[in-house]
């Protein structure tokens, strides 16, 4: 059997305020420029938070991945800065790295399912790939998975089918051997179930559609006992 898992919100969780998560990128950001000017700090933020909404909402409505170089291009031409550089995407990726956690019980999960011979994919929509596999290594978690997909690297987000199909590939396998975890109703679960895939659904409080999930989990342990029942 073959798992294709989210990884934002599945695997591992943000800050509640998700402006803090963006605020410190752009702090960040603005420190490889030696800025530390809190009105400017302001001012780049909310020029920032205007581009990220343009952009998401193009990747959104279009289902391709607009990578996250060009939001810190743009951020960056506007204080006047015209060269990109590693520094700056290191900065980009910081609060994915400094900010979130693993969510609890995944670590002991994932340490199973390996052991009971399941291969396991990271499907991720995400602008920079660099940022995940990061992640996933300070935890100690990316030996677990088989293959990183990321849209950053195919062009194409879920819940478009060439994302899956390329992580069941990678993994190879068939999609009616694959079971896809996530917490989105549309991109993972609807993407999924459309392809002809089994779905679980990462359970989401205050979420208003209810996905066509083979099985609900609430927590991630609860990942073990669901696999053998579907």
């Amino acid at each position: 059997m073959y798992l294709l898992f989210d990884f934002w919100r599945t695997i591992i969780d943000p800050p509640e305020d998700l402006d803090q998560y963006y605020l410190f990128r752009v702090k960040r950001i603005l420190e490889v420029e030696g800025v530390s000017n809190e009105e400017q700090i302001s001012k780049a933020f909310h020029i920032y938070t205007g581009i990220f909404k343009v952009l998401d909402a193009r990747r959104r409505s279009e289902g391709v991945e607009i990578p996250g170089q060009l939001e810190v291009e743009l951020l960056l031409k506007c204080i006047g800065v015209d060269e990109i550089r590693e520094e700056h995407m290191l900065a980009y990726a910081s609060p994915m790295l400094e900010l979130t956690k693993v969510k609890p019980f995944v670590r002991e999960t994932l340490n199973q399912l390996r052991n009971e011979g399941y291969k396991m994919a990271i499907v991720s929509n995400t602008p920079y790939h660099p940022m995940v596999e990061a992640k996933l290594r300070r935890e100690n978690l990316l030996d677990y998975f088989d293959a990183i997909v990321s849209s950053h690297r195919v062009g194409l987000r879920k819940p478009l089918s060439r994302i899956f199909m390329h992580a069941v590939e990678l993994l190879g396998g068939n999609i009616n051997e694959a079971i896809m975890i996530g917490d989105s109703p549309y991109e993972d679960i609807m993407g999924a179930k459309r392809l002809g895939m089994k779905a679980i659904w990462v359970f989401k409080e205050n979420e208003k559609i209810h996905p066509p999930a083979d099985a609900v989990i609430k927590r991630f342990s609860e990942l073990i006992t669901v696999l053998k029942v579907i």
